[in-house]
């Protein structure tokens, strides 16, 4: 009966292990994120678990053997020399949360207006620096004592304001 199972790859080979177990017949899930690296240069994915992903194997089927001996895998994770299943909840759950991540703000540039919408900074507004980590972490720029100082905050916590300031009536 087919499980996930985590593999553990060669660094760097993620994706070349991806390629070539799935040309041996075995379904793989290779967690990705966008990361954004430096200023004016397009975002790339990398891999959300480097040195890892999922394979759906068949202990039975000789899956496993299969696995570990293709070029790029280490081997398949396991504890005390038998590999340990992954539940599909697991997988589902990661897979459900990167693709909602994707939802987010990801294309902020340097510059723009945001909104802090909760934490310790709620209601103060912000100017958007920097993408410090693939998880949702972001440097933003708070005016505080007639200067603007850098506070890290979690994607989720802000918004952009509106780029064109309200027309007052009255």
């Amino acid at each position: 009966m087919k499980s996930w199972y985590a593999v553990r790859t060669k660094p760097r080979k993620e994706t070349t292990a991806a390629t070539l177990l799935a040309q041996r017949g075995i379904e793989v899930y290779l967690p990705r994120v966008r990361v954004h690296r430096e200023h004016g240069k397009p975002a790339v994915f990398e891999p959300f678990f480097p040195g890892y992903l999922f394979g759906r194997l068949d202990p039975e089927q000789a899956d496993l053997a299969r696995a570990n001996y293709t070029p790029g895998v280490l081997y398949v994770l396991g504890y005390g020399g038998e590999p340990c299943p992954v539940p599909d909840l697991v997988v589902a759950t990661i897979q459900q949360r990167l693709e909602a991540a994707r939802g987010r703000p990801s294309d902020l540039r340097p510059g723009e207006r945001l909104l802090i919408t909760s934490g310790p900074l709620r209601g103060l507004e912000a100017i958007f620096d920097a993408h410090l980590s693939p998880t949702g972490r972001v440097r933003v720029l708070i005016r505080l004592l007639k200067r603007l100082c850098r506070a890290e905050v979690h994607i989720n916590q802000i918004r952009r304001l509106d780029p064109t300031p309200p027309i007052l009536v009255g």
